[in-house]
């Protein structure tokens, strides 16, 4: 049995790990998505969102419940 640096991480930690931020923050400054943000930036909400799609959330309200 091989083992992984990822083992004994949660899930969503192991699917960020394949989606380099810089990428992320390239296209923040490309498209300017964190131009009036607030309290939540790209990278939040990307985490958010994918955490609402592992855990098949179905809407806002329950995600929101849910963290």
């Amino acid at each position: 049995m091989q083992h992984t640096k990822l083992s004994g991480h949660p899930i969503i930690s192991q699917l960020l790990s394949f989606i380099p931020r810089e990428i992320v923050d390239q296209a923040t400054n490309t498209f300017q998505s964190d131009r009036y943000y607030k309290t939540m930036d790209t990278w939040k909400q990307l985490v958010f969102m994918l955490y609402g799609v592992v855990s098949k959330v179905h809407s806002l309200n329950s995600l929101c419940k849910c963290l």
